[in-house]
């Protein structure tokens, strides 16, 4: 991940030679890793570590995430330097789109393990869709399907890449290949999170019409 500098007039870049006027770096990419997976970990999963209390929505104060982070995280003393900025610059350029600003408060566009009642636009999709997930879990779901288990949707993808780095989060990586007309077939809609991930509450086992392994 690059580094995210701001320009003289306010923007966030990655990189410096898109500003006029000067420049200084504000985060670099070790801490962007690192404050990035804590924020979409906080947001989507364990929001009272942090002491915070997301509303309906999942819509958190981003003030309210900064002082968390920095008083009720068990690592809070690795991110004692972090500021309202830092948190709004890394949602602005996230190559995800996981995030999502309004108001002075932030919230995770996708991937929920709690509920939250966010209205996803549904999506009409003609093209294959893909599911990255582990080699070990490859029989369960063919037999099975795809369920979200913890989280609420099941989440697809347009591109290949994605999915690959999604069955590396969990072991030896496997693409599954989704025909979307199937999935209207039986009654399941794809729901608009991101320009790359699509939702859906279950992917049939037939559904499921090509493996391929990396």
């Amino acid at each position: 991940m690059r580094p995210i500098y701001k320009c003289a007039d306010g923007r966030y870049v990655e990189n410096p030679n898109e500003c006029i006027g000067g420049w200084t770096l504000l985060i670099d990419p070790a801490r962007r890793v690192k404050l990035s997976k804590l924020i979409s970990g906080i947001l989507r999963h364990f929001p009272r570590e942090a002491c915070v209390e997301p509303d309906s929505e999942g819509w958190v104060k981003i003030d309210e995430l900064v002082r968390g982070i920095k008083k009720c995280w068990h690592n809070r003393e690795f991110y004692q330097w972090i500021t309202h900025e830092h948190v709004v610059a890394i949602a602005r350029l996230d190559p995800k789109g996981r995030f999502e600003l309004k108001n002075g408060m932030i919230r995770a566009r996708y991937g929920h393990s709690f509920r939250v009642s966010i209205n996803y636009p549904r999506i009409k999709w003609d093209k294959p869709l893909y599911h990255g997930t582990s080699l070990s879990s490859l029989k369960s779901i063919l037999k099975e399907g795809i369920k979200p288990m913890k989280r609420q949707y099941v989440h697809l993808t347009i591109d290949e890449e994605t999915a690959i780095d999604t069955g590396r989060r969990h072991g030896k990586p496997v693409i599954l290949i989704i025909d979307t007309k199937c999935l209207e077939r039986h009654g399941y809609e794809l729901l608009y999170a991101t320009d790359h991930i699509f939702l859906t509450k279950y992917v049939p086992p037939d559904c499921i019409v090509r493996v391929k392994k990396i």
